[in-house]
């Protein structure tokens, strides 16, 4: 079986797997990618090393998914995004980049109560 990046058995370099989980992977690179993921442990842990936190809430719009990814450059993405909206914002702090989505997602649906189905996401939920 073929990856993006070569056979099954290599790793994805850290530049895709960030793009991965900023959501700016190309499309036609996802599918692989994912499928290495499946089998990878090495990979797997390493895209949930840079996801610390990674949380989706359903709405009666749909999921509504919040993430924060680290980046490579030391900073920390944190983001939302459903079928109708996507917002990011950059922080230096990990405390700042975990506040966020849970701040502006109570400030969007302030009357959303958790149910069973909203929890923390495993790796593959993009």
């Amino acid at each position: 079986m073929m990856c993006s990046q070569g056979h099954i058995d290599d790793h994805q370099s850290g530049e895709d797997l960030e793009n991965y989980s900023l959501g700016r992977l190309a499309p036609s690179r996802a599918p692989a990618l994912e499928r290495h993921l499946l089998s990878c442990q090495g990979c797997r842990t390493e895209l949930n090393a840079i996801e610390p936190y990674n949380f989706v809430h359903y709405t009666r719009d749909g999921p509504f998914y919040s993430r924060v990814t680290k980046l490579r450059t030391g900073k920390l993405f944190a983001r939302h995004w459903s079928r109708s909206l996507e917002v990011g914002k950059e922080f230096r702090t990990q405390q700042a980049a975990k506040a966020y989505p849970a701040i502006t997602f109570c400030q969007m649906f302030p009357h959303h109560v958790c149910t069973a189905r909203c929890g923390a996401t495993g790796t593959i939920s993009h």
